[in-house]
């Protein structure tokens, strides 16, 4: 009977899930960049203060936090290091390394901008395990319950010949390729990766094993856009990607694993189509300040997804250079190179302010409050509360650890905000009240 009811306590203990104020996935615990923390704003002020600093090596890879830890990979060394870390202290949990390049290996275009890991790793609340993928293709399976024991290991270039992302026409003018950068997505007992390649756009493993489980019937090059999302469409579960140069859907459910749903056209003058798509019921919203041929339009696209394919419901001339939409309610932020409210039905301008250089990402509070990270590290609070501002409306303004580059997604978790940048330095800032 003792045996029987130990049995059972540790069954239930290995069900809980993550805390309702971590950010284990890219873009946080929901996928949408909505956090369950309270901004801190107390009405006149807002009390930020530095906890910790620490160099994790070179890379645009997002933190993710989870159980207490924050996890997150750089280079250095000839290395690429995935590293977890205390998040009240800084302190170094564990870390694991293995010989890398700075580049991925067809790698072209903006070398003095992007180098090292860029893929934010995923966390597994069933199984403790955290994914990581390199730029050079490495995708990789650690356990965090055992000091970030080596599960599994395999490169993606090696096992499925991706070739080097084209140009555009005979000059291959506008060429880009950073390597790998999308984030791998678990779902289920699958671990979802764009590889590219003849063998399919997306693959799915076995998550424990790393074992290929199915390939998508649609097959293209990999994209550079921050992660993969899963969508309900007529009840069927589907998982959604900005690919190289389109909006990919395709089926999940049983007997119809990597079955196209549908391809929406989404060009990029410089094969960047970098924004993660977000997900409304059956429809999602694509952006991309690189889309649509030489004239390089910024555009924002809502479209509905069906199984017979995807239809455009409206289009309206502006966009982001890195930050995906956020919806509440009737509204659509993104920020930059301006932050933008946006009407849900139509797309429309409700209000904008306030400028973010190139990169910008942004995540929305429990009380109703956009957190924006700028490039070279403003950190902006704004007022959204109530959803019916005319008007921008910022309460705050902060400068962070760096003027350099920074490409990585802001963290808001466990009343902690987390600002990392290109060349490794990340910075935890406590939110009081």
């Amino acid at each position: 009977m003792l045996r029987v009811l130990i049995s059972l306590i540790c069954l239930q203990c290995s069900l809980i899930p993550v805390s309702a104020e971590d950010w284990p996935f890219w873009r946080g615990l929901h996928r949408n960049d909505h956090v369950a923390t309270h901004s801190g704003w107390s009405g006149d002020r807002w009390p930020l203060t530095e906890e910790w600093q620490i160099e994790v090596g070179e890379g645009s890879t997002t933190p993710i936090v989870a159980d207490g830890q924050v996890i997150t990979m750089g280079y250095a060394d000839e290395k690429e290091t995935v590293v977890a870390l205390d998040i009240e202290t800084g302190k170094t949990l564990w870390k694991q390394s293995y010989p890398a390049p700075r580049y991925g290996r067809y790698a072209v275009g903006d070398k003095g901008l992007y180098f090292g890991p860029t893929a934010s790793p995923e966390y597994d609340p069933e199984t403790k395990l955290v994914f990581t993928l390199g730029c050079d293709g490495e995708l990789a399976c650690w356990n965090a319950a055992e000091q970030g024991r080596e599960v599994w290991r395999k490169n993606l270039y090696e096992i499925y010949q991706m070739e080097q992302r084209p140009g555009e026409g005979e000059r291959n003018r506008n060429q880009r390729d950073y390597g790998y950068i999308t984030a791998p997505r678990i779902y289920k007992n699958w671990l979802l990766v764009e590889t590219g390649g003849k063998a399919g756009t997306i693959c799915a493993f076995d998550k424990q094993t790393g074992r290929q489980v199915w390939a998508s019937e649609h097959q293209g090059f990999a994209g550079h856009s921050g992660g993969l999302v899963v969508m309900n469409v007529e009840g069927v579960p589907c998982q959604a990607s900005l690919s190289f140069q389109e909006f990919l859907v395709m089926r999940l459910d049983p007997g119809h694993e990597g079955e196209t749903v549908g391809v929406y056209e989404w060009p990029s003058a410089y094969a960047n189509n970098l924004l993660t798509p977000t997900v409304l019921d059956d429809t999602a919203f694509l952006s991309s300040w690189h889309s649509f041929g030489e004239k390089n339009n910024p555009t924002t696209h809502r479209v509905r997804v069906t199984l017979k394919g995807i239809e455009k419901l409206w289009e309206q001339p502006v966009s982001s250079h890195l930050c995906s939409p956020v919806v509440k309610a009737d509204r659509i932020y993104i920020a930059g190179p301006e932050l933008r409210c946006l009407d849900l039905n139509t797309g429309t301008t409700i209000w904008k302010g306030a400028g973010f250089d190139y990169g910008a990402s942004c995540v929305l509070t429990k009380d109703d409050r956009l957190i924006v990270l700028g490039n070279r590290g403003k950190l902006r609070l704004i007022d959204t509360a109530g959803h019916r501002q005319s008007d921008y409306t910022e309460l705050a303004l902060r400068n962070t650890l760096t003027k350099d580059d920074l490409w990585s997604h802001v963290v808001v978790a466990r009343d902690r905000i987390l600002c990392k940048d290109v060349r490794g330095r990340l910075q935890c800032l406590k939110i009081g009240r």
